[in-house]
């Protein structure tokens, strides 16, 4: 039975307040500069506009979704970075508010309230890179509106919310191959509902299922009749199953731990209140007769997210941003618990201010522990904070040099990995090879890719080539790295001239353009030089 407090506005103007602060906090961010996948899907938006279907002249190995709603944002909003991050804040108020009304749905306003309080907090941590518009996030709308509408088909008998319901997992899938994993879950949730659930005729079952399975495969059918139309279905399923397949299995199993770990760590350290209590409603969900309500949906929810987390073994910090609503709700059941457990007390002191100042402790200091990014420091010192040494602060004016050098109808190519200088810079790859990972892993696929990126690059002539030295790792020490460096300074020694070089580390940073300076060996640890195709 409810409690009579559960009935008054309160926890609304909760949520009011939860989506008022996120949209003043997020505001001051909104500046932050692109970093990869942005550059990637921003890029590839740009191209979809010009009627470039993706798989063409920008390979990847994401589903097109994430690449059409970039693409919807740049048309209706803007070509910038900061329209990018705009349309983010919207995303995830919607999510604040989905999973708000789903966990209402499922248990009551004050589970909603702690749900969505926590999910706005740990959207905002900078170690799931919460400020970026990566495709985790857009991901998450669909999943908890088809949720919500899984969970009130139930419940109203209601087989059209069952459908749409699909429609939206399904839509999941589309935005990235993650959100497929929601929606095995979904129906695993379905199925479960309705064995249980003795008011439903069992001859009626496969009327539901039939429904959900119709739901899901409308975004998916469409997806592929598309691929199908503008000639890209070999490319596509080159790169999202094929390459793909290869890219998952790159991880060791020894290795597993370590890139969980190294993700996962700095998170609970920032926030581990929050998933302490979550711990508690985890447990609760199975030995409390009063949490057990509505258990297979928040399973459901978070067992889809975890395995969805887990897909490749790679765990990078934006990742995470898949688990964050079912943590929130576990964490919305925990503080229902906390709340049961001394709503038996005598004194009311103790009945209502001492949970009161669990949940505040809780969110003030997971706020405390992020108060220098969210507060203080700038878009460009947050960004250097979250990615070190990637040049994302510095990918505008090497965009700017790129634009004084090239007119809009010509091609350039970047020999690295760094696929917003081309959303910045307005100009089109010379090669659909837009990071060079593909060319240098140990994977079967990489020396045909490799080749074929030589093969572009030539025929295309680009006026310049940027060769980037930002990401010192293991590709490094690759055959593949060694053989696309070997062909790059034969290539650029016949053809090209280095007229600039930018070169950093830390917040040293130095810009080079003298003829004679630039043919120099770099002083800086990180650089990406600049050359220009000479008239021979």
């Amino acid at each position: 039975m409810r409690l009579k407090i559960l009935h008054t506005p309160l926890p609304l103007i909760f949520l009011f307040f939860i989506i008022l602060s996120t949209i003043i906090l997020r505001m001051r961010l909104l500046d932050v500069p692109l970093e990869r996948d942005e550059g990637e899907y921003a890029y590839i938006g740009q191209l979809i506009l010009d009627g470039t279907p993706p798989y063409t002249e920008a390979y990847n190995m994401k589903f097109p979704g994430i690449y059409f709603i970039y693409a919807g944002i740049l048309l209706l909003f803007g070509e910038t970075h900061i329209a990018i991050h705009f349309c983010l804040l919207i995303v995830n108020v919607i999510s604040i508010i989905l999973l708000f009304f789903f966990a209402r749905a499922a248990y009551d306003d004050w589970v909603a309230a702690a749900a969505a309080s926590a999910f706005a907090l740990l959207g905002m941590s900078y170690h799931v890179q919460g400020f970026w518009a990566n495709a985790e996030h857009f991901i998450l709308p669909f999943v908890m509106g088809a949720y919500l509408l899984l969970l009130s088909g139930l419940r109203k008998n209601r087989k059209d919310f069952i459908l749409l319901s699909g429609v939206l997992f399904g839509c999941a899938a589309v935005v990235k191959q993650q959100g497929a994993f929601y929606g095995i879950f979904g129906i695993a949730v379905l199925l479960v509902s309705l064995w249980q659930n003795k008011s439903f005729e069992r001859r009626n079952y496969w009327k539901y299922i039939s429904m959900y399975i119709g739901g899901v495969a409308i975004p998916l059918i469409m997806c592929f009749s598309y691929l199908v139309y503008a000639g890209v279905l070999g490319k596509f399923y080159l790169w999202t199953f094929a390459y793909a397949r290869e890219y998952s299995s790159l991880v060791p199993a020894t290795d597993i731990w370590y890139y969980f770990y190294s993700s996962f760590h700095p998170l609970w350290q920032h926030t581990i209140l929050i998933w302490i209590i979550a711990g508690v409603g985890l447990i609760a969900l199975f030995f409390k007769a009063q949490c057990r309500q509505s258990r297979i949906f928040v399973l459901g929810l978070t067992l889809g997210s975890v395995v969805a987390l887990s897909a490749g073994f790679y765990f990078r910090p934006h990742y995470f941003v898949l688990v964050l609503p079912g943590v929130a709700l576990l964490f919305g059941i925990g503080i229902r618990f906390i709340f049961r457990f001394f709503s038996a007390a005598s004194s009311p002191l103790v009945r209502y201010l001492t949970p009161t100042l669990i949940i505040t402790i809780t969110l003030l200091s997971t706020l405390i522990a992020h108060r220098d990014v969210i507060f203080q420091y700038s878009p460009d010192r947050v960004t250097k904070t979250v990615y070190g040494s990637c040049p994302f602060t510095y990918s505008s004016m090497i965009a700017e040099l790129i634009k004084e050098r090239t007119l809009k109808e010509d091609k350039i190519a970047i020999i690295g990995s760094e696929p917003q200088f081309l959303f910045y810079s307005q100009r089109r790859s010379a090669t659909s090879f837009i990071y060079t990972f593909s060319l240098v892993e140990d994977q079967p696929f990489a020396e045909q890719f490799r080749h074929e990126m030589f093969r572009q690059v030539e025929t295309a002539v680009p006026k310049l080539l940027i060769y980037t030295h930002t990401m010192i790792d293991y590709y490094d020490k690759s055959q593949g790295q060694k053989e696309l460096n070997k062909w790059f300074l034969d290539y650029t020694k016949l053809h090209y001239t280095p007229i600039a070089r930018f070169e950093y580390y830390c917040d040293d940073t130095l810009l080079i353009t003298d003829s004679t300076l630039v043919q120099k060996m770099p002083t800086h640890f990180f650089w990406i030089s600049i050359y220009e195709r000479r008239n021979d």
